[in-house]
């Protein structure tokens, strides 16, 4: 039944990223920016779901990681001329390794304690990124940083070209967290979520279970960091900052519906979509997030996931109407 419910949210994966991609050859600039941005922090949101739906642990470090991948990649390609696709799974090494090196200490804490070490680390991490300014530029940002190359083959706009790139890293982060979760070390992350003094007891491997949904959602952090840096050809440390890109990541993440994969890339549509609605009122468009927020928590606290799940559960009774 696993294995025919994997091979399901494969396909469907598979087909929603063909009719995106090809919405892509015809959508116009602007909403083709909308499509990238949006597909980069839904990565984001379902690496992080990982560890905050899975696993129960909320980390506020991964607006830092996002900004260690986006200047990775800013160093390795505008600095030393690797070409991106060279420094990009490079980025998600780095980014994994300083996520598995945060992992190492802040799980020897506990509950709340955990969620402010990794709110200390992401407040470090900005600022690292304003004072290294040989290496970050600082506030003023670093600039000039190559896009990633287009092949010959692909006779499309550039804007088309990032978004494909875009909702390509997308479906590759949801193939591997579906593979991630459905693995044995999946199951044993769900274990520390549900109890962890009983998980402990039946010998389950606690620490590498942590350690590993950690890493993972770390690693794809730094992939969507690095994309987003080579898309823009300009980072600056407002872009990761804790109360923006950490508590972002977790208005996805409950909003979509936690522990899904899939509710979070909702979230992501629904949350990147709402500011652009309403720009033109950029202080309806906060007073409409913070609706928006303020009611999924009341109303539907297992987010849009819970609603469709409801949904077609009610079309398929007996003697329901389609």
């Amino acid at each position: 039944m696993t294995g025919h419910k994997l091979s399901l949210a494969l396909a469907v994966a598979s087909i929603v990223f063909a009719a995106a991609a090809a919405a892509c050859l015809v959508l116009d600039d602007y909403l083709l920016y909308v499509v990238t941005i949006g597909a980069i922090f839904a990565s984001l949101a379902v690496a992080f779901d990982v560890l905050l739906g899975f696993t129960g642990y909320l980390s506020l470090a991964h607006g830092a990681l996002y900004g260690l991948g986006a200047y990775t990649c800013a160093l390795l390609t505008a600095r030393y001329g690797l070409p991106f696709w060279v420094a990009l799974p490079l980025c998600g090494l780095v980014a994994g390794a300083a996520g598995a090196l945060i992992a190492l200490v802040a799980f020897r804490t506990k509950g709340l304690y955990f969620a402010v070490l990794t709110l200390g680390i992401g407040l470090i991490g900005h600022q690292l990124f304003l004072v290294l300014s040989p290496w970050t530029g600082g506030i003023g940002g670093f600039v000039g940083i190559p896009g990633p190359e287009q092949p010959a083959w692909l006779a499309v706009r550039s804007t088309s070209y990032f978004a494909l790139l875009a909702l390509l890293l997308l479906l590759v982060t949801f193939v591997c967290a579906q593979f991630f979760v459905r693995s044995r070390l999946g199951a044993e992350c769900l274990a520390v979520r549900e109890d962890l003094t009983l998980a402990q007891a039946l010998g389950i491997r606690v620490g590498t279970a942590r350690l590993a949904a950690f890493t993972f959602s770390a690693v794809f952090a730094g992939l969507a960091g690095a994309l987003f840096a080579a898309i823009s050809s300009f980072v600056a440390p407002e872009s990761f900052t804790v109360l923006g890109t950490g508590f972002q990541l977790v208005a996805l993440v409950v909003v979509g519906g936690m522990g899904t994969l899939w509710g979070p890339i909702l979230g992501a549509v629904l949350l990147t979509a709402l500011p652009e609605a309403l720009r033109v009122a950029a202080t309806m468009s906060l007073l409409a997030y913070g609706l928006l927020l303020l009611g999924f928590i009341i109303f539907a606290p297992k987010g849009i996931a819970s609603i469709a799940t409801r949904l077609v559960a009610a079309m398929r009774r007996p003697g329901s109407t389609p």
